[in-house]
């Protein structure tokens, strides 16, 4: 009798990935997004609630992925597919910004035991993230670079309880006799871990990589992953990381956001523009060493991006 699936796919939310995304949803009964909760997301899968107004109150980090996706979505909801929203984090975050709204303090949400954990860990990365932008403004590079694996650590134990809340909420759906399809970013990868520490060892886990024919085409490394994600995953796998190692990565992490294109792109004349932009970065930045990030960000950090990249491409080209 045939195993039924449990398949968690690993993506970017950019537009390119979309194809292999929905290929593979197309295989499973049950879809689970890694979305907040919308009251509305019902009605937006069975056509009473037009996709435009819907995108306009889910604020979402990517619009035009979301725009490209929800027609999918209606298609298999349609076709009987079962499709939820599974993101425990972001709906107790959610919850926190609510009660601050009503004008509860921090130390009403930290007696309440279900926000406490997301409170303190969001809490601790966006503090983190505020001084890491406190230091770029700064001349010392070390210290930029000591904010930078600050941030990596305190965003590790984020997504560590991340990662937790998702699988305790996923689980239960988990049945023998349905294939479901779990949606996840690329850096969630704990999520994995934590489920397969909660599933029956004879239960198999399909770990898919959707970009990764794109990322063998163009032959990048690290499945594409910059370097700021590789020393959060890092972060997130040990408590003993080596700190002199991890100067390196977030050293190359100050040069490589500079150099990023953060707008979202759609394919066009290239059926992957974000893979590839993040392809050209990655291949520069790993010619660089610790000393030449430092005579780098001073020179590019207060640059757009298209001047940042031409002096990092004359700079390698000189060594």
């Amino acid at each position: 009798m045939r195993k039924h699936l449990v398949t968690i796919g690993f993506s970017s939310h950019r537009a390119e990935a979309l194809p292999f995304i929905q290929n593979e949803m197309r295989r499973h009964q049950t879809i689970v997004l890694e979305e907040a909760s919308n009251p509305n997301f019902s009605a937006m899968l069975n056509g009473s609630f037009p996709i435009d107004d819907y995108l306009m109150e889910s604020d979402s980090g990517f619009p035009e992925f979301e725009r490209l996706m929800c027609p999918t979505l209606r298609e298999l909801h349609k076709k009987g597919h079962q499709i939820v929203q599974i993101e425990p984090y972001l709906d107790i975050l959610l919850k926190i910004h609510n009660l601050f709204a009503e004008g509860k303090t921090p130390e009403d949400i930290v007696k309440i035991a279900a926000l406490k954990k997301v409170y303190e860990a969001e809490k601790r990365a966006t503090g983190a993230l505020i001084s890491y932008y406190a230091y770029s403004m700064e001349t010392d590079f070390d210290h930029v670079v000591t904010s930078v694996k600050d941030f990596a650590r305190a965003d590790a134990k984020r997504l560590l309880l991340q990662a937790r809340l998702r699988a305790e909420a996923i689980v239960p759906m988990i049945k023998t006799d349905t294939d479901i399809y779990i949606e996840s970013g690329y850096i969630h990868y704990p999520l994995y871990l934590s489920l397969r520490r909660k599933l029956a060892p004879d239960r198999k886990i399909h770990v898919i990589f959707h970009l990764q024919p794109v990322v063998k085409r163009l032959k990048a490394k690290r499945r594409n992953m910059g370097p700021g994600d590789i020393l959060t995953l890092y972060y997130s796998f040990t408590s003993g990381l080596d700190e002199n190692w991890a100067n390196l990565p977030a050293a190359r992490s100050l040069i490589y956001i500079k150099l990023l294109q953060k707008d979202e792109m759609l394919p066009g004349p290239s059926d992957a523009p974000h893979s590839e932009d993040e392809a050209l970065v990655n291949k520069l930045i790993d010619d660089l060493e610790f000393e030449d990030c430092r005579k780098i960000f001073g020179k590019i950090r207060f640059k757009k991006r298209k001047d940042a990249l031409s002096l990092v491409k004359d700079y390698i080209d000189e060594l």
